[in-house]
């Protein structure tokens, strides 16, 4: 599979006071369903998706370990949402890289 990106976003969690609160990664910008990689360096922390529209279905939790991908692809920003949570945890820091296509205007 070959992914092709012409933006990537890097995020520094500096400790566990810091997390990223539920969202979809819909702006206007984004390529719809496009493949999102994201790269995770230092501390694991755990990133959490949730069902926009059917409470019936389980939350999914991933462990983001030192040096993981994650893709996200599809609908999947269409029906999910996702989050960073915050903990209370003595933690070191974390970087993640997002690898995203955008449309440029």
């Amino acid at each position: 599979m070959q992914v092709k990106s012409n933006y990537v976003l890097l995020n520094l969690y500096c400790n566990g006071k810091d997390g990223v609160a539920w969202h979809s990664d819909l702006e206007q910008n984004f390529c719809k369903d496009a493949i999102i990689a994201s790269v995770s360096f230092g501390e694991t922390r755990m990133f959490r998706l949730r069902h926009k529209f059917r409470k019936d279905i389980a939350q999914v939790e991933i462990p983001l370990h030192h040096g993981s991908l994650l893709l996200i692809a599809g609908t999947t920003q269409s029906f999910w949402q996702h989050q960073v949570p915050k903990t209370a945890k003595d933690i070191i820091p974390r970087i993640n890289l997002t690898f995203r296509q955008i449309n440029r205007k």
